[in-house]
């Protein structure tokens, strides 16, 4: 198997014309509803005949989740903005009024961030599309080439589409560039969604190599990793487990035995991380979240998800900064610790870590009735945390003991928090006596406005906008 080189390598390598016809087509679909008529389509299938171009196009999507899509960690990212419209930040700054609106729960259809969600999404799903288009046309590419970035782009596709439906609730699920078609696509039912996502997956894991040859690009193992998260959130436990156990048991990750290696560039429980694009730069993260003098600038955690921490837990003391004036104490995320630019690059932003199948592993087990194998699990968290063993058997205890554990691990981390407290029924009784302006209906955003314009066929408008 050929090892696959990291984002910014094989950009380097690719010629400077064809890098500029691949340019060409992916900046022809900013918005997916608007796309001209594809008159470089000729154009198109000879980038598609070159390995090192399909692995510019991969750059770019990936280039895009890192700096300006819904991963990204600026404050246009999930991470932040959820981090906020739920109960793990708190803003400081009322000038920032664009996230205000997140804090106390007034998002409009016409939010310039709704709106980046989904051109974002949609523009990378197009991108995704062109690639499958391109090289399953391709009579030039190996069969190995072909199979891997057809694995890839299926999974690309499933994961943008997997964040805009649970954001955003019934959408369009995108496979094609044809723009007459998608211009004036409906909304399929997240349900329809939920399983093109899973067809897309078990497309992907059968493509995708096991090992990538690097962390920046997503390899069969990151697939399988999605791939129990949506059944974890569709409810399928035994197929939560089988995903998660496999992962967890076969493909080579090892929790890290010390929380402050976890977020760091070489860490052993990363299954995938986004490239920081040039050498000595580090993660969007830690220049959004950290500060160093009192009151908060922008934003900090809140008093909820401080409180939160078990007495003694190392996650608290290694992945939570603190910053006092002398009377009083605030705290930011502190898991990505490197906002200057070093040498070389020492964190990335992760968006898979083995940590979430192991929670996965856990929930699923207690669904399904292994209270023991579900305490195995979540004591090897609680174990490398520094906190006491979980015994109980019972099986609400276990599932809140589950939820407590995914809060205070996967915090401000891709809006973790916001989905779980969805999907398992808690949003409206965690969030509405502490937020005032809290609707049930808040647990979905508005359908951008500007696309309701321009496609009747996405009506209606998402309930309470």
């Amino acid at each position: 198997m050929k090892s696959v080189i990291g984002t910014i390598q094989f950009m380097r390598k690719i010629p400077l014309w064809s890098f500029c016809i691949l340019i060409m087509i992916i900046t022809s679909c900013e918005d997916f509803t608007e796309v001209d008529p594809p008159n470089n389509q000729l154009t198109g299938l000879v980038v598609f005949e070159d390995a090192s171009t399909v692995n510019a196009a991969f750059a770019h999507i990936y280039s895009e989740l890192r700096n300006s899509a819904f991963t990204s960690g600026t404050t246009s990212g999930l991470t932040y903005l959820l981090g906020h419209y739920t109960d793990e930040l708190n803003l400081y700054n009322p000038s920032f009024q664009s996230i205000e609106v997140y804090e106390e729960n007034n998002v409009l259809p016409t939010d310039g961030y709704v709106q980046g969600f989904w051109n974002s999404g949609y523009t990378l799903i197009h991108a995704s599309n062109s690639i499958l288009e391109g090289v399953s046309a391709s009579t030039a590419l190996s069969l190995e080439d072909k199979q891997r970035f057809l694995g890839e782009a299926h999974f690309l596709r499933a994961f943008i589409h997997f964040y805009l439906t649970n954001l955003f609730g019934d959408i369009p699920y995108v496979e094609s560039t044809d723009y007459r078609v998608n211009s004036t696509m409906g909304r399929m039912e997240a349900a329809m969604v939920y399983q093109k996502i899973i067809d897309d997956l078990i497309q992907a894991k059968s493509n995708m190599p096991m090992d990538s040859g690097t962390k920046f690009r997503p390899n069969h193992w990151v697939a399988s990793a999605l791939l129990a998260r949506v059944y974890l959130y569709q409810g399928n436990w035994a197929g939560a487990l089988e995903e998660a156990q496999r992962v967890v048991e076969n493909g080579g990750y090892q929790l890290s035995a010390d929380v402050a290696q976890v977020f760091l560039i070489d860490s052993e429980e990363t299954l995938w991380q986004l490239d920081s694009g040039i050498d000595g730069v580090n993660t969007e993260e830690a220049f959004t979240f950290i500060f160093t003098d009192g009151p908060p600038p922008y934003s900090a955690l809140s008093n909820q998800l401080v409180d939160s921490f078990e007495a003694g837990d190392a996650r608290s003391t290694n992945w939570v900064g603190s910053v006092s004036d002398g009377t009083e104490i605030w705290y930011y995320p502190y898991k990505y610790k490197v906002n200057t630019n070093t040498a070389t690059t020492e964190e990335c932003s992760i968006l898979f870590r083995l940590a979430e199948l192991h929670l996965i592993a856990a929930e699923a087990a207690v669904q399904s009735g292994d209270m023991e194998l579900a305490m195995e699990y979540i004591n090897m968290l609680r174990e490398r945390a520094g906190l006491s063993m979980i015994s109980s058997t019972d099986r609400a205890s276990l599932l809140d003991a589950i939820q407590r554990e995914r809060q205070v691990e996967l915090f401000t981390e891709q809006g973790h928090r916001f989905f779980d407290l969805k999907r398992t029924g808690r949003i409206d009784g965690t969030l509405a006596p502490i937020k005032p302006n809290w609707q049930h209906t808040d647990a979905l955003l508005p359908i951008p406005e500007s696309e309701l314009l321009l496609n009747p066929n996405l009506e209606p408008q998402n309930e309470g906008y």
